[in-house]
This record gives structure tokens, C-alpha cells and sequence, in this order.
């Protein structure tokens, strides 16, 4: 399935380029995931966990860099898991393009995904929609993150050290349930909540319309049950 999301961040278009080329860092802003290690310059090992009420998925997989442009801020990305309980396995081509939209950056993320087990099952719509609150969430960790490092930048001509890095970035691992990405709250609820004022209109007007006829019926002339009785 193909998939398009479309996000702005408020932060400068090279400054977002540069911290997506920063495996290590970027990682901490998608919510459900850990980076586990590096296998060769271009490509990560990691971990993505995604809960759907009661039940939880969890992927471990590799991604790897296949072209990055800078001159046009184009970066492809392929990414490749399997369920670490189960037979499911998903693998996605992945292009980033970035735009500078004033001061701040438009992100467009075409995603070529193929998907199989247990989250397949939800379908085309309902991981659609997981995606575009998930990239959405990204988008948020990454203006955090990005604004962090401004905050948090050492003086000049003194050398940042490990622990100001990591406080600037945003936690992200998935250890425990807890920390996985939850669909229900990041994407099925909204939707519900969306859907009530529609759902209470439908309600009400299938309320009033048998409620009238229920009057409607109370008050009209009773027909004679004899009619057509004959005496002989």
C-alpha cells in the first residue's frame, strides 16, 4: 500500500535535513521505537512497538540509508522487520522530501508499505491513519528536539558533553508495554471523539422519527374490528 504524509516543522529546512541524517538522535522523536545498533555506515538495527488496546506488536528489523541528496533535501530510506512473536513482518520504502516553507520546513514523507500479520488485519484506512498521527507526533519530538538544542547549546569553545546531548532529546524506548506506541489513544480515540457529534445526530433523528410515529399511530382513527361481520 502507498502512503503520503504531509507535516511542518518550525524550524529551518537544513537544520531538519541534518537531524534526520541523525540516526541516533532522530530515532528518539517516532514514538514505539529504539535504536538497537549500527551494522554498517548506511544501515541501523532497531525496535518498534505498537499497542492496540489490549494487544501489542512488536517489530525488530534493520533501516537502511539507499540515496540521500542534499542538494535537495531528498533522503530514501528502506526498512524491513518481523514480529518478534509471530509470523508478520512489514517493509517499507521510504522518501523524504523537505521544502522551505518561510522560516520553517514542509515535510513530505511517500511511504511504499507492505505488511503482513497481525496489524494488517486493521487494514488500508485504519493504518493510514496510524501513520498520519504518528508523523505527526514525530514532527512534534523533532520541533522539541530541535529546540532543545538550541537551549541546551554549549558556550562557545566548550565542547558538549554526552550527558547535555542526551538531555536534550526526547526518551524513546521500548522496554515495557508502556512505552509502545499506543494506536488507541494516539489515533482511535480522536477519531471517536470526531465521529460523536455525527453518531449523536444520527441517534437523535432516528429517536425523533420513531417517536413521532408512535404518535402519530396513538392519535389516528381506530377502524372497526367488525367490519364486513355479518348476522345471519
Amino acid at each position: 500500500m502507498k502512503l503520503s504524509n504531509t507535516f511542518e516543522i518550525d524550524r529551518p529546512a537544513a537544520d531538519v535535513f541534518d537531524i534526520f541524517l541523525d540516526i541516533e538522535r532522530v530515532a528518539t522523536c517516532m514514538p514505539g521505537s529504539r535504536l538497537t545498533g549500527q551494522v554498517d555506515e548506511d544501515t541501523y538495527a532497531g525496535e518498534v512497538k505498537i499497542k492496540v488496546g489490549p494487544m501489542t506488536v512488536a517489530y525488530a528489523g534493520q533501516a537502511t540509508f539507499v540515496d540521500i541528496d542534499k542538494d535537495t533535501r531528498q533522503l530514501t530510506l528502506r526498512a524491513r522487520g518481523r514480529e518478534t512473536r509471530g509470523a508478520g513482518g512489514a517493509d517499507a520504502m521510504i522518501v523524504a522530501q523537505l521544502h522551505e516553507q518561510g522560516s520553517g520546513t514542509r515535510v513530505v514523507i511517500d511511504t511504499d508499505l507492505s505488511i503482513r500479520g497481525k496489524v494488517a488485519q486493521f487494514g488500508r484506512g485504519a493504518i493510514g491513519e496510524v501513520a498520519g498521527g504518528l508523523m505527526q507526533q514525530f514532527a512534534h519530538n523533532v520541533e522539541a528536539l530541535l529546540s532543545g538544542q538550541a537551549s541546551t547549546a554549549p558556550p562557545a569553545g566548550e565542547a558538549a558533553s554526552p550527558q547535555r546531548t542526551r538531555a536534550a532529546a526526547p526518551a524513546a524506548t521500548v522496554d515495557s508495554d508502556d512505552a509502545a506506541l499506543d494506536v488507541w489513544g494516539l489515533v482511535v480515540l480522536p477519531l471517536v471523539r470526531k465521529a460523536l457529534p455525527s453518531v449523536a445526530n444520527v441517534l437523535a433523528s432516528g429517536v425523533a422519527a420513531y417517536l413521532g410515529t408512535r404518535l402519530a399511530l396513538r392519535h389516528a382513527p381506530v377502524r372497526s374490528r367488525h367490519r364486513g361481520f355479518r348476522n345471519d
